[in-house]
């Protein structure tokens, strides 16, 4: 009985003891824990390019309609419609170009909230669906860490600048400049400068290749017209009802085939007999070159140079789009072989007569100002009286 309260006495000095151990050692290492550990989380900066910006912030299931410029914390959702574009910059000066029709979520906005912790600062936009140019700040406070994913794949960027677009059924990333790894289906491929790839729905990322891509369809029309073209003709206002003719011909001694254009029996009256490719693509703000490449061959005009306008020619190409600010643009280049009554030619380009020329634009984006956000479709058309002219080998390049 009177060994029990020493014995109640050491078990009471043990038990404090040992709770004195595990504070000593377990609080610094909490302490530690959350110096390395913890984060804070930021706000992006979103600018209106155009037109009316959704956002989403967390918790709200009704939308804030921007106009102007706001912040926007992380967890939030921003979506474009077809006639809005958005700029964000993230807390480390990297930046997002959200293009029209599209629909992001920004899942990550953080970084180390002490000095001490090792952590990378991390980034991470998600992207529903639409086009996002993404462009990748020097880290300086500590190592960053932007993931870009959509419902297809995950990449992982380095300092640079990017372009990702994404559909249902494919996610599409073109590296402008820095490195990129993009994984999906558990395989990894790495892309560098000027290098792009597809991951489809389901499937591995596809093989880097070229970053220059031809977005036309059946260019060369070894398919049927109806791939990928639209075929017809507009008689304008002066009363004329006499079309020309649409008809795919093989070339002699080749594989090729081209597009033949032929009206007569005009009577002096207008027509245009066109093809056309619907694109509806659009043009990253990194993009630095569009080109047009096209074979033809001039072989009857009755109306002279390019008309009384400068607007007829026996082959003229059309490439129409939208611009930045969201008004319809185009760029014009005609062919003719004589200018017999000295009409303007100021749109259009002299050529041989029944010969085929190569024409290779050059870089229309230096020629087109304000810049174009989205190419809407090309027109390759015949226009005038009289005329028999012929294509092939249509390509349109952006880079």
């Amino acid at each position: 009985m009177n060994r029990a309260p020493q014995r109640m006495a050491w078990l009471v000095m043990l038990a404090a003891f040992s709770i004195h151990c595990v504070l000593a050692i377990s609080v610094p290492l909490i302490i530690r824990w959350y110096l390395i550990n913890a984060t804070v989380s930021h706000e992006a900066t979103l600018e209106v390019i155009a037109g009316t910006v959704l956002i989403w912030e967390p918790g709200r299931n009704t939308p804030i309609g921007v106009t102007s410029s706001t912040t926007v914390p992380e967890g939030s959702r921003i979506r474009t419609d077809s006639s809005a574009r958005a700029f964000l910059t993230f807390f480390d000066n990297s930046t997002a170009t959200l293009s029209f029709d599209t629909e992001v979520r920004l899942v990550a906005m953080r970084s180390p909230r002490f000095g001490l912790s090792s952590m990378y600062q991390a980034l991470h936009l998600d992207i529903t669906n639409g086009q996002a140019n993404i462009g990748v700040a020097l880290p300086v406070d500590g190592p960053l860490e932007f993931q870009a994913t959509s419902a297809h794949m995950n990449a992982l960027l380095e300092e640079g600048s990017y372009s990702l677009k994404v559909t249902t059924d494919s996610s599409r990333i073109i590296v402008h400049l820095g490195t990129a790894q993009v994984t999906a289906q558990g395989e990894t491929v790495e892309l560098k400068q000027r290098e792009r790839t597809t991951v489809r729905e389901g499937q591995q990322p596809e093989e880097p290749i070229a970053a220059a891509q031809n977005l036309l369809v059946n260019g060369s029309f070894i398919e049927d017209l109806s791939v990928g073209w639209q075929a017809y003709n507009e008689q304008g206002g002066d009363g004329g009802d006499v079309d020309g003719e649409i008809t795919v011909e093989q070339l002699s001694g080749t594989a090729s085939r081209a597009v033949r254009f032929f009206r007569e029996g005009s009577g002096g009256n207008h027509c245009e007999t066109v093809i056309r490719q619907d694109l509806n693509e659009e043009i990253s703000d990194l993009a630095t070159s569009i080109s047009l490449y096209l074979k033809v061959r001039l072989l009857n005009q009755s109306l002279s140079g390019g008309g009384y306008l400068s607007s007829e020619y026996p082959l003229m190409i059309r490439l129409e789009y939208e611009d930045v600010y969201g008004s319809e643009g185009h760029w014009t280049h005609g062919f003719y072989y004589h200018n017999q009554e000295n009409n303007p030619t100021m749109y259009g380009e002299r050529i041989a007569y029944n010969t085929w020329f190569d024409y290779p634009s050059g870089n229309i984006l230096e020629t087109i100002y304000p810049r174009p956000a989205r190419l809407k479709s090309l027109l390759i058309y015949a226009s005038g009286w009289d005329y028999e002219s012929m294509v092939t080998d249509v390509s349109l390049v952006v880079e």
